[in-house]
């Protein structure tokens, strides 16, 4: 099972997208398929049409070891998906203090028994509090999605530092597996700029595809499911189709 981190410390970059496409597009390919939904914004949860009843556990009695993954989880797309609420920002606050902050959700999956799946997806949110720091502590790798523009360098370099600080601190094997551009226009000269700059500090870490401008993916979103399910036939289905394949030949290579 390989735990994987959606991360990227800058906000509007397509991290949610990303993170909910390639999910959909592997469980479409015969992939058993998790979904963690960290982010007090639940933009995941939102973007798979969830809405979490009162009563209902989300993702923060997860962590807390109150309610078991098959509880907690909802299926969408093929994929199980564990969702969030805004409650999450007060939780934030209420476990800030508590030993073991940055290690709860590695906790929690190690407890969860989920040898049965083969990937487990966690979106983060697009700042190093206490959730991003327990995805970084989980995961085996980050795939960092980054839009084509100069703002996203400085977030992709800060993000690097963190990944390796936690590589040397909490998580011996954590690694960025991938570089994801999107929204990406090669026409655009600032596009290009970016691009090269990217390629040229993280070489093959850069998927060789990028997800191009798509409306199909904005609407998808409002609409309560992946492009895949909204519109199959669309750039954006195409472009996360391609990059799926990609990273399961990464996977393959990387053993």
């Amino acid at each position: 099972m390989r735990i994987v981190g959606f991360c990227n410390l800058k906000g509007g970059v397509g991290k949610t997208t990303a993170c909910q496409n390639l999910a959909v597009a592997l469980a479409r390919r015969g992939l058993r398929v998790a979904a963690l939904d960290l982010d007090p914004q639940s933009n995941l949860t939102a973007g798979f049409g969830i809405s979490v009843p009162e009563e209902h556990p989300y993702i923060y009695d997860f962590l807390l070891g109150d309610v078991s993954f098959e509880e907690v989880k909802v299926s969408r797309e093929g994929v199980d998906v564990i969702p969030s609420t805004l409650d999450l920002a007060m939780a934030e606050m209420q476990i800030e203090s508590q030993p073991g902050r940055d290690t709860l959700l590695r906790d929690a999956l190690e407890s969860a028994g989920l040898s049965g799946y083969d990937c487990v997806f966690c979106d983060s949110p697009p700042q190093l509090g206490i959730f991003t720091r327990n995805v970084l502590a989980a995961s085996r790798e980050v795939i960092v999605p980054l839009e084509s523009e100069f703002y996203s360098l400085a977030g992709l370099r800060l993000l690097s530092r963190t990944v390796e600080l936690f590589r040397k601190r909490l998580n011996r094997g954590l690694a960025i597996g991938g570089v994801l551009l999107t929204r990406h226009n090669p026409k655009i000269i600032m596009n290009r700029e970016v691009e090269k700059e990217v390629r040229s500090h993280f070489g093959d870490r850069v998927f060789s595809r990028y997800i191009r401008q798509n409306i199909s993916l904005v609407e998808a979103s409002g609409a309560g499911v992946s492009v895949f399910g909204y519109d199959p036939e669309s750039n954006g289905a195409l472009d996360y189709s391609v990059a799926a394949d990609e990273l399961l030949e990464r996977w393959k290579n990387d053993g």
